[in-house]
C-alpha cells in the first residue's frame, strides 16, 4: 500500500479535513489549559496578603514597589499572593469595600485617625483585631518553637516539621517525600524570619516610635486597635492624604489588622491559622522603607 506523504494528499486532506484538525487543535487546548488550571495550587485565604486603603487615604508612588518586595521574600514562602485595593469616599467604593469584608477578605487596612471610629468602632469594632492580644499571641506562637527563650533559644525541629504536616501535608505542591522535605526547610526559615521580624517590630513599639490608636466599640470599651504610622518619615509615599494646602500628608496615616480566624488568646498549639502573623513581617518592611 502506497502510504507516501505527497503535496497532493497533503492538500486533499486539508481541503476535505481542515475543520476537523482545527476544532481538534482547538479542543487539545482547551483541555491544556484545563490541565494546568486544575494542576495549580489554588491559594486558600489565608495565603492571599491583600491590603486596602480605605476612605480620604490615596496610594503614594512607593506601593507597587512594596508589593514587589511583598512577593519577593518579605512574606514567608506560604503566601501566594498579594493583593492591593484602595477605596475612595464614593457611595459605591464604600459598596465595594462592604463586598469585600462580608466574605471576609482583607489581611490590613490604612485609614486616617479620624476615620477609625466610624469605620471600625461601635459594631464593626470586632472586625479588626486587638493588637495588645495579637502581640501577645505571637510571642506565644513563638515560645511554641523556641521555648520560654524565645528570643536566642535553638527551634524544635520536630514541633516545626508537626506544624508544616499539619498545614501542608495534603498539599498539591509536596506531593513527594522530596518536596515535604524541602517544605520543612522553608518553613524551619519561615519560623527564623517570624523571630527576627517579631523582635525588630516589638523592640520598636516599646521605643514609644509605633503607638496604638484606640477605638471604641459599641459598650464604650477602648481597644488598641491601630498603628499609628504618622511618625514613619516618610510613610506619605506610601499612603497619603491631601491636605487643605493641597500637600501630600501621612501624618493622619494608620494600620489596622483584620479578623480572619478565631484563634485570637488561644493557646500556641491549638492555632488553625500559622499565618495570621505574616503582618509583622509587612510592618517591618514599612518601618524600614518609611521610618527615616
Amino acid at each position: 500500500m502506497d502510504a507516501r506523504i505527497t503535496k497532493s494528499r497533503l492538500a486533499n486532506l486539508l481541503s476535505y479535513d481542515w475543520l476537523k484538525i482545527i476544532a481538534a487543535i482547538a479542543a487539545a487546548v482547551v483541555a491544556l489549559a484545563v490541565l494546568f488550571t486544575t494542576a495549580k495550587t489554588r491559594p486558600a485565604k489565608e495565603q492571599v496578603f491583600t491590603i486596602y486603603g480605605y476612605g480620604e487615604l490615596q496610594q503614594g508612588s512607593a506601593s507597587e514597589e512594596i508589593a514587589r518586595r511583598l512577593e519577593n521574600g518579605v512574606l514567608s514562602y506560604d503566601i501566594l499572593k498579594v493583593e492591593q485595593e484602595t477605596f475612595g469616599q464614593g457611595q459605591y467604593s464604600g459598596a465595594a469595600l462592604a463586598a469585600r469584608l462580608s466574605v471576609r477578605s482583607g489581611t490590613v487596612i490604612f485609614a486616617t485617625k479620624s476615620a477609625l471610629q466610624e469605620g471600625f468602632g461601635g459594631d464593626q469594632c470586632p472586625l479588626t483585631r486587638d493588637l495588645d492580644v495579637y502581640l501577645s499571641d505571637c510571642e506565644n506562637y513563638l515560645i511554641r518553637f523556641f521555648g520560654e527563650n524565645w528570643r536566642t533559644g535553638e527551634i524544635d525541629e520536630a514541633e516545626a516539621e508537626a506544624c508544616f504536616l499539619a498545614r501542608n501535608g495534603n498539599d498539591r505542591r509536596y506531593r513527594t517525600e522530596a518536596k515535604k522535605a524541602a517544605g520543612v526547610k522553608d518553613e524551619l526559615s519561615r519560623l527564623e524570619k517570624l523571630r527576627s521580624d517579631f523582635i525588630f517590630v516589638k523592640d520598636y513599639l516599646d521605643s514609644g516610635k509605633l503607638p496604638f490608636v484606640t477605638v471604641t466599640d459599641e459598650n464604650d470599651v477602648p481597644h488598641p486597635k491601630a498603628f499609628a504610622l504618622g511618625g514613619l518619615a516618610s510613610i506619605r509615599n506610601y499612603y497619603y492624604c491631601v491636605t487643605e494646602e493641597g500637600s501630600p500628608s501621612g501624618t493622619d496615616v494608620c494600620m489596622l489588622i483584620f479578623t480572619r480566624d478565631s484563634d485570637e488568646g488561644k493557646a500556641a498549639k491549638e492555632v488553625k491559622n500559622d499565618l495570621r502573623y505574616e503582618t509583622i513581617s509587612y510592618l517591618r518592611l514599612l518601618v524600614e522603607s518609611f521610618g527615616s
